[in-house]
């Protein structure tokens, strides 16, 4: 039953828009993740608490059937939600 239901998230995941699977909140967390930002950065930026990023980036991670925020960072670049810095 497991293997179903993981392979029913990953099929959601590859027909569904990356912006209808992760709140607005979780993508802006995500997207500093994938910048490589730490949680105490991300909660800087965002003005939120650190344990705040970490519950956020605990749904993300359930969300996407991922286990480390290094998937979290990889999966935002492949979905090319992270923005180039004009640099």
């Amino acid at each position: 039953m497991r293997c179903v239901s993981k392979a029913l998230r990953f099929y959601a995941l590859a027909t569904e828009e990356p912006a209808n699977i992760l709140t607005r909140r979780e993508r802006e967390v995500a997207v500093l993740i994938g910048r490589g930002f730490s949680n105490r950065r991300i909660a800087e930026d965002l003005e939120i608490t650190e344990r705040t990023v970490e519950t956020h980036a605990g749904k993300i991670l359930r969300k996407l059937g991922f286990s480390s925020q290094t998937q979290i960072a990889t999966w935002i670049i492949e979905q090319g939600l992270l923005p180039v810095d004009p640099d």
